[in-house]
């Protein structure tokens, strides 16, 4: 995005950390030409696995199955592996490089005796969720998304944020922007 313009604004309904991917200094006033909507909360990963527990009774073991090529996604896997460290939970990683990795990452999952799988959301993984979704039934692993269409596609549970709402906001920062608002006055 920043290597197209660095003047045009520009809004995103979903982002990850912008602070993390460079697209800012601070969340409260963007010091670039890039704001709008985050999916990130670093205290999204420890409420999943922290309902998942809740949800089986006890998990001293889970799954992150996440795309390594996504800057994000590898800031989420470990903040994930931080978050399963202070719930005592061992963390399993199944990296997904191609569909084609998907069914073996769930037969990982299954011979390491995983209790659960946390489906980092990814264009990979969403491309895929009906794979994942129907592998993990399959296999009676209970999955955590990101995303309540996947829940409504067949995943267990799903935590984070709304999207739609994400989307309508964004309409509202272009408004804004278009009735000469600056980025900077846009937080994240």
């Amino acid at each position: 995005l920043l290597d197209a313009t660095a003047t045009i604004p520009i809004v995103s309904a979903v982002i990850g950390d912008p602070l993390a991917l460079g697209f800012t200094r601070s969340m409260s006033r963007p010091t670039g030409n890039i704001t709008g909507f985050t999916t990130f909360n670093d205290t999204v990963v420890s409420k999943r696995l922290q309902l998942l527990r809740e949800m089986l009774g006890t998990m001293n073991k889970a799954a992150l199955m996440w795309v390594p090529v996504n800057p994000q996604k590898v800031l989420l896997a470990k903040q994930t592996e931080e978050a399963a460290k202070r719930l005592d939970i061992e963390l399993i990683s199944l990296p997904l490089n191609s569909a084609d990795d998907i069914a073996p990452a769930l037969a990982r999952a299954s011979v390491a005796q995983a209790q659960a799988i946390v489906v980092a959301a990814d264009p990979l993984t969403l491309a895929n969720a009906r794979a994942i979704i129907d592998g993990c039934t399959t296999r009676g692993l209970p999955s955590m998304h990101s995303y309540v269409f996947e829940t409504r596609a067949g995943a267990l549970i799903s935590y984070g944020v709304d999207l739609s709402d994400n989307y309508r906001r964004a309409a509202g920062y272009i408004d804004q922007i278009l009735r000469c608002a600056k980025v900077a006055d846009l937080p994240f």
